[in-house]
């Protein structure tokens, strides 16, 4: 049957194809053991663990879209496909955030700001943007919802989309940044440069299938775009396949230090440890100062400018770090750090008695 024409009965408007679903997730299922194996074998589980759940989640949508193509009017398996499906790029754009955050920590000096911001931030607004392609999908594909209920997911989903739109540029325009300060200054190594520009098509690839999602729900569900199946396996199954390809191939994880305390000295040669690049400030300033503009100006920044130590304080300060490193439950009770000695709080008021 020919993709696209209507199907009486069919809540999909068409009868889905029954064979494309199973070879996707035959490929996805590859990829996935493909990506948990170099995961292990390269132990760079900070930075790729969310690649094998990524095709996971595009493995359940498929199986929910077999399922659904030989039963048209069952809604719950348009729903999952739906949702599942949706859910699994945005992962790989997370995975993106974690590779950039690697890089920058293995080369502080040049990052645009802190590494471990990169994550919390894109991670936090990439969460916010999962939460409403959730409760977005699922309202624009029930039928058996009110149009204006349906309008409602609909207008949820297009603002999730476009909010990734923005995310994505300025995650380009941020590793563009640092790419061309470590050019400039000559440290950029093969697998360096291999790992940006495999981060600038991975992320353009999930821009294109972002703004294709975008364009079919801002047409709404009688445009041509919905009513095609051809644009959903060229936009979404296709252009993804060769995203998670592309990630095995070159993989991440092969190519970048396995700690974050692991960093490129100014001669871009000589790999240093360092005790790792801490941001001790409370967890909501982070959010709302990324780029620790309030240390730029105060001059706060230059204390954790580590790599520009000895090889001895650098030793010292791994091993002060290693003595005040927090228990599991301190970190369950009290995940912003604001108690104790060293938490924002405790240093506040330790400050205080001491100015008295």
């Amino acid at each position: 049957m020919a993709m696209g024409k209507y199907s009486p009965g069919s809540i999909w408007f068409y009868a889905p194809n029954k064979v494309a679903p199973i070879v996707f997730i035959v490929l996805f299922f590859i990829s996935g053991i493909l990506h948990a194996w170099q995961t292990i074998k390269h132990k760079s589980w900070r930075t790729t663990i969310l690649l094998p759940w990524a095709a996971a989640l595009m493995i359940a949508g498929f199986v929910m879209r077999e399922l659904g193509a030989h039963q048209t009017d069952n809604l719950g398996y348009l729903v999952a496909s739906t949702v599942l499906i949706m859910s699994g790029p945005p992962v790989y754009a997370l995975i993106n955030y974690f590779v950039l955050s690697r890089v920058l920590y293995y080369i502080p000096y040049l990052a645009p700001l802190h590494p471990g911001r990169v994550a919390t931030t894109f991670v936090g607004l990439d969460a916010v943007c999962e939460i409403l392609i959730g409760q977005g999908a699922w309202r624009m594909v029930n039928s058996s919802m009110t149009e204006k209920q349906r309008q409602l997911g609909a207008n949820l989903v297009t603002a999730s989309l476009s909010l990734q739109v923005v995310l994505f540029g300025s995650f380009g325009l941020l590793a563009a940044q640092f790419h061309r300060r470590a050019r400039h200054r000559g440290v950029l190594s093969r697998d360096l440069r291999t790992v940006l520009v495999v981060l600038y098509i991975s992320a353009s690839i999930v821009t294109i299938r972002c703004i294709y999602r975008l364009v079919e729900y801002i047409q709404g569900w009688n445009s041509t775009i919905y009513k095609n199946e051809v644009f959903f396996w060229i936009f979404e199954a296709v252009i993804m396949l060769l995203n998670t390809c592309l990630l095995n191939l070159f993989h991440p994880g092969k190519r970048l230090p396995r700690s974050n305390s692991v960093f490129l000295d100014r001669d871009g040669v000589t790999e240093r440890r360092g005790p790792g690049w801490a941001d001790d400030r409370p967890w909501i300033v982070t959010v709302f100062d990324p780029f620790d503009v309030w240390g730029i100006v105060t001059g706060k920044d230059k204390e954790t400018q580590f790599w520009d130590m000895s090889d001895e304080e650098l030793a010292r300060m791994r091993e002060e770090k290693k003595q005040n490193k927090r228990g599991v439950l301190a970190g369950l009770f009290d995940p912003f750090r604001l108690c104790g000695s060293r938490g924002y709080v405790g240093r506040h008021f330790a400050g205080a008695h001491e100015t008295k």
